[in-house]
């Protein structure tokens, strides 16, 4: 399976849906390293290593029953100091895992790039889903472990989806990140907002006044062949609106047939279309009115969606 890496598009703003020149960066360059050190350290105690993992380039699913096909599209907010953006993503196709972060914005005040601890964190997330037993990734040691491996300054959201053997989904999430779960292109089931108050969600760091895994919220949810999962940062669901999902899945992914990598693109390329619009009234538009806030127009910020496609074989 291939499983594609992250997007950085020159978009148009006037025309968002046109053609974009893609730059695909490979995530593999950067695991490289790690990977043979990884693979190194087991050979040498004599283990055979059957959990490697890398973001792009074939991979042999280990899993015989079921996997997760996948990608990734991402479109960082235009910020020439942060020209990677907030926001990070992992996926592990191997282990049909996958996961996002986004840096809290509000650090930078304090002169620190919430971005660093959001890929810092990914790295570490993907480096212990590499660890876990074959067929079964225990979220929640995952998340503990890459918490307490994540030193850098800032603090950010966190989501984290895999599918075992047994066809069930589990995801874990901290803040305002989150999954849909569609089937017929329908939306079957979503992950709920953490938020201590309106536009202030949970997040992990290192500060004292972070949040910790222990707040995450656990799910769990049996699955089908064809089923689409969508995760995404606050970029995606803070602008578009579930029925347009289900319209693009419709148009899209005729008879579950759609291109996972496609999906992924468009939705991405859709919610930045109405990040753009200073008159459309958006799902973060909606729930501001709900805080007692009137706002109108999109809402501008990193985007990242990610598409994966239950296969059972």
């Amino acid at each position: 399976m291939v499983a594609k890496g992250i997007y950085f598009p020159n978009i148009d703003p006037k025309n968002p849906l046109g053609e974009v020149d893609q730059l695909i960066y490979d995530i593999s360059r950067i695991l490289k390293k790690k990977i043979i050190a990884v693979w190194a350290r087991r050979k040498k105690a004599k283990m055979i290593m059957k959990n490697r993992c890398i973001d792009s380039g074939k991979v042999e699913s280990k899993n015989n029953n079921v996997n997760m096909v996948a990608s990734g599209f991402y479109i960082p907010k235009s910020n020439p100091e942060k020209p990677l953006g907030e926001d990070a993503h992992f996926i592990c196709e191997e282990e049909s895992t996958m996961g996002v972060a986004d840096g809290v914005g509000g650090w930078a005040k304090h002169g620190i790039d919430a971005g660093e601890y959001a890929r810092e964190l990914m790295l570490n997330v993907q480096n212990s889903v590499k660890q876990e037993p074959e067929g079964y990734v225990n979220l929640k040691r995952v998340l503990d472990e890459a918490y307490l491996q994540t030193k850098a300054n800032g603090s950010s959201t966190a989501s984290i989806v895999t599918v075992d053997n047994d066809q069930v989904f589990h995801g874990i999430n901290v803040g305002d990140s989150g999954f849909m779960i569609f089937r017929n292109n329908k939306l079957l089931y979503r992950s709920m907002i953490q938020q201590h108050r309106f536009n202030r969600p949970y997040q992990l760091g290192n500060d004292k006044r972070s949040d910790t895994p222990k707040s995450a919220q656990e799910y769990r949810l049996k699955v089908q062949d064809g089923d689409i999962v969508i995760l995404g940062s606050d970029g995606l669901w803070d602008n578009v609106f579930v029925s347009e999902i289900e319209k693009t899945l419709m148009l899209r992914n005729v008879d579950g047939k759609g291109d996972v990598h496609d999906l992924a693109s468009f939705i991405g390329q859709l919610a930045f279309s109405f990040s753009m619009d200073g008159k459309t009234f958006c799902p973060f538009a909606e729930a501001a009115k709900h805080a007692g806030q009137e706002r109108v127009g999109g809402k501008v910020d990193d985007i990242t969606v990610l598409v994966g496609r239950i296969v059972v074989q």
